[in-house]
């Protein structure tokens, strides 16, 4: 399987492509997961045996973002573990050993690389800095046990050797990895916003419920859902909606993505016409009650349908424009509201470059910052 980027692997067993489509197809679906299971347990088995940046070089891009995850992971818990034990530097020298680490991938971003492994790095790279910062945050703020709200609000990756598998937990959710093939699609540089909305998002699936990020335009609601959806390996359909949309053509995007265990975010959602939207809140209300009762297979519109676990519906909003409606009481209930600002773009800015190789990035970041908001005052719009 190859992905349009170009980065590719190889299925472990051999899948006929013979007879109807759809039997072959999802024979092609479940060997693309059970190799990438077994891809990501060997990427995760051997980072600990080979040196960081052959390591990188060797493994799939979201075998490389997953597995640094599991050990940053595993190597905070036990950086608590040691300032437990009297230990009292051991997060600092954590906090050093991280800020070693993102000096050698700079190194090679500035090094000769191929284009697929530059990639590679550059998401890598924007990762590990937020990877960082909490470390650093918890240096700062004396934070000295995994138990504290600090640790437990972030997205933690583990591989469960009982269930042999890659689980992700945060707070009080856990959740499985999806094993979506991703190729190197990149990632969102994570700010505190980001955090939060992650958290929210996390918290609704957590209770079977969707999430409702709303906020003015370019504030990034339907990007941090497509982010959170790469992070957990599930694929993410993103909707336009309008006033076309009747509840027929609703029931049939929900009916494929609860049989696929995708997600679907719908934009601009409060774009529909309030007559079709009370029909699809009784729609959304019939998939989370079949997924808080962990039904495998359940009724829809009159058929009986397969239900995936990974399966959730994310609506985004923009407020007030004409043309739009107001949601009907009963549908917001089915959501987890999340505001959204517009973001630091000087801090994105600084770790986009400095996931390109540039180290006085915060200097630059700063006048690039300003350059743009000069030009966005004083130049008029002309394309």
């Amino acid at each position: 399987m190859t992905s349009s980027e170009g980065e590719g692997f190889t299925f472990r067993t051999v899948v006929p492509v013979e007879g109807p489509v759809e039997s072959w197809m999802t024979g092609v679906e479940a060997e693309m997961r059970r190799t990438l299971s077994t891809v990501m347990k060997e990427g995760v088995w051997n980072y600990a045996k080979t040196p960081r940046n052959k390591w990188i070089v060797d493994c799939l891009g979201m075998v490389t973002l997953a597995g640094s995850q599991v050990w940053w992971t595993w190597e905070t818990e036990d950086s608590f573990r040691r300032v437990r034990e009297g230990d009292k530097h051991a997060m600092k020298a954590y906090a050093n050993k991280l800020t070693d680490q993102l000096s050698q991938l700079t190194g090679m971003v500035r090094g000769e690389l191929t284009g697929e492994a530059r990639r590679k790095v550059n998401t890598l790279i924007i990762t590990d800095v937020h990877g960082r910062d909490i470390i650093d945050t918890f240096v700062r703020d004396s934070v000295m046990n995994a138990r504290e709200f600090a640790w437990e609000s972030q997205l933690r990756f583990y591989w469960d050797k009982d269930m042999d598998d890659l689980n992700m937990r945060q707070c009080t959710g856990l959740f499985r990895y999806g094993y979506e093939y991703m190729g190197l699609n990149g990632r969102l540089v994570i700010t505190a916003l980001t955090d939060r909305c992650y958290m929210t998002l996390t918290t609704a699936m957590t209770y079977r419920l969707g999430g409702a990020p709303a906020g003015p335009a370019g504030t990034g609601k339907t990007e941090t859902v497509k982010d959170l959806a790469k992070a957990m390996g599930v694929q993410c359909v993103v909707f336009n909606c309008g006033e076309g949309l009747d509840y027929k053509a609703m029931g049939n995007i929900f009916s494929g993505l609860v049989q696929c265990g995708a997600w679907g975010c719908f934009d601009e959602f409060n774009r529909i016409e309030a007559e079709v939207l009370s029909v699809v809140s009784s729609q959304i209300r019939q998939i989370q009650e079949a997924l808080k009762n962990d039904m495998s297979r359940f009724q829809f519109e009159g058929r009986e349908i397969r239900l995936d676990p990974r399966a959730g519906i994310f609506i985004t909003m923009n407020p007030g424009y004409a043309g739009r409606t107001e949601l009907p009481d009963n549908l917001k209930a089915l959501f987890r509201p999340v505001t959204m600002v517009v973001p630091d773009m000087e801090q994105i800015c600084e770790i986009m470059l400095f996931s390109e190789g540039f180290d006085s990035a915060k200097v630059l970041a700063k006048k690039m910052t300003v350059l743009y908001k000069l030009a966005r005052e004083q130049l008029s719009k002309q394309h």
